[in-house]
């Protein structure tokens, strides 16, 4: 009988068909093919997200500047604020939107070191900020592709929930289009529209830290029960890496994390090896995770910072469940298969969820950081939504063409809201909430020039001062000033004449004053002639 072998095993003594070059060249080009689509998703996620930023670039009349955002544009500020005493060379964080002061903190440590890039780069900080989130579309896909890879090995499967997680919204619009009602007591609201780590695409398309959180969520998942099934340290190391990089933007979101984590194992028990590579990577970011943690508890300006009654509690149920419907609904048919195999990665996305469930809803230590454990949540909602579409919906149609076209049509669906975000600023990106007047931005920076000092304003400038010079205001924004309602009124009445504004500056220790036309009051007397002076917008330096 003839002897036959298989090109795969050449015979004893023969040299191999392929030199070590050309199987490293066959190995990369499987390793791009398989990667081809998270860099393609990527790629379109970074134009399409900066499409109503460019066009606002373009569309500015004479005379008027884009602010750089269209999103929780308050917030974004305030990260530019953080940003900025990055690229002033500190590695702590201070509130420079509140005059009490306190110990510099080492947090916000993602928007800190995206300062020092600045600085290295010479970029400006909104040029900075926006290039984190176009890496984050990059970033993204490819650690949604790499978590999602390791729980769905169906192709199909796996393709409908990347598509799924990258473009997919929920269903704020019927809340929207029935005016945010009143349900149960409670005023509903647009929740997808405004929290954009509930998905991933608005993540992108707002605020990177989001993306970024999600990220490392999703690497840091992958490794670490790749490090427990493998009982490797290496990747045990490497997870505990990525756990530090979620914790330099949420340090609560590991705790979760490692929860889930725990419970699978705790279920579904490895070998002691396994174990070890788990408690090294929750380990690593441990420390950092209990400074931050100290930090909230005894620095005075930290508290009053975190503490904000709307974070202490859940967000509205009724808003909530339409913020995720698409997401929850289809989540909803691949539990069962999950709880039936109750493998380890079943486990951990019941888990995860399960958990997130019980620091929203129920009594517990996280008190004002509830909302702050969202990050990600669309990574085991789109998993278990594809099984469930894949091993209990789609097999029971007998159609063909049904079964090809619900997968399509069901993130198309999904993608409504998305497109809607995307579209929508392009009608409103000349209006005055989106921009300044050029004399209100060569004020900032001529701010941004002076001697660093305390600035009185009213709020709608003192959002801006930090995030333009090295100035601390007295007010500037609704949950980083301390007592906001009463120091806005406060201020109004110092800019408008009803208190003295000269005693206001000396018991507050005020160098800047600002006054804007739209205060509706001539500007205060008693500071002499300006030294910032054009007719809308004026600045005082009192010393």
């Amino acid at each position: 009988m003839e002897n036959v072998s298989s090109p795969s095993s050449p015979r004893s003594g023969e040299v191999a068909a392929k030199p070590p070059e050309g199987q490293f060249t066959r190995r990369l080009s499987l390793a791009l093919a398989e990667w081809r689509l998270p860099i393609l998703m990527g790629l379109v996620l970074a134009i399409v997200t900066a499409i109503p930023y460019i066009y606002a670039y373009a569309v500015q009349p004479s005379g008027h500047v884009f602010i750089g955002f269209f999103y929780l544009g308050d917030d974004a500020n305030t990260y530019l604020a953080k940003m900025r005493q990055g690229w002033e060379g500190s590695w702590a964080w201070q509130n420079r939107y509140t005059t009490e002061s306190s110990p510099a903190a080492y947090l916000f440590m993602f928007w800190i070191v995206l300062g020092h890039v600045a600085a290295l780069t010479n970029l400006p900080l909104v040029l900075v900020f926006h290039l984190a989130r176009i890496a984050a579309a990059f970033a993204l896909m490819a650690g949604a592709w790499l978590f999602i890879s390791h729980f769905i090995k169906d192709r199909s499967a796996r393709r409908f929930a990347f598509f799924f997680c990258a473009l997919g919204l929920g269903m704020g619009y019927v809340i929207q289009a029935f005016g945010h009602p009143v349900v149960f007591g409670n005023q509903t609201d647009t929740l997808d529209w405004r929290m954009p780590e509930l998905t991933a695409f608005y993540s992108v398309l707002a605020l990177p830290h989001f993306a970024w959180s999600g990220v490392f969520a999703a690497v840091g998942v992958a490794l670490t029960l790749k490090a427990i099934e493998r009982g490797s340290l290496g990747l045990g190391l490497l997870a505990g890496l990525t756990w530090l990089g979620q914790a330099s933007i949420h340090p609560q979101m590991p705790i979760l994390m490692a929860g889930a984590v725990g419970l699978a194992l705790l279920l579904r028990p490895a070998a002691p090896r396994g174990w070890i590579a788990a408690a090294l990577a929750f380990a690593v970011p441990a420390p950092y995770i209990l400074y931050s943690y100290l930090a909230f508890i005894g620095n005075p300006e930290v508290q009053r910072w975190t503490f904000h009654p709307k974070h202490a509690l859940p967000p509205e149920t009724v808003s909530l469940f339409f913020a995720l419907a698409p997401q929850f609904l289809l989540a909803l048919t691949g539990l069962p298969g999950a709880l039936r195999r109750r493998t380890r990665e079943d486990l951990f996305l019941v888990a995860w969820i399960v958990l997130l469930a019980a620091i929203l809803y129920l009594p517990n230590p996280a008190g004002d950081l509830r909302r702050r454990f969202l990050d990600g949540l669309y990574l085991p909602l789109v998993v278990l939504g594809a099984r469930g579409l894949y091993e209990s919906v789609l097999p029971r149609l007998r159609s063909l063409r049904a079964r090809r076209l619900i997968p399509f049509s069901y993130v198309a669906f999904a993608a409504v809201g998305s497109a809607f975000l995307v579209l929508a600023p392009l009608a409103v990106a000349g209006q005055p909430q989106y921009t300044f007047t050029t004399a209100e931005y060569d004020g900032l920076r001529w701010l941004g020039s002076e001697p660093a000092g305390r600035v009185l304003a009213m709020p709608g400038v003192g959002l801006y001062v930090p995030a333009y010079s090295a100035d601390t205001v007295y007010v500037g924004h609704y949950d980083e000033t301390f007592d906001y309602v009463n120091k806005t009124q406060t201020a109004l009445e110092v800019l408008t004449g009803k208190q003295d504004i000269g005693q206001f500056a000396h018991a507050n220790d005020i160098r800047y004053v600002v006054w804007t036309v739209d205060l509706g009051t001539p500007p205060p007397a008693a500071l002499g002639p300006p030294s910032y002076d054009t007719p809308n917008f004026k600045i005082w330096r009192l010393f």
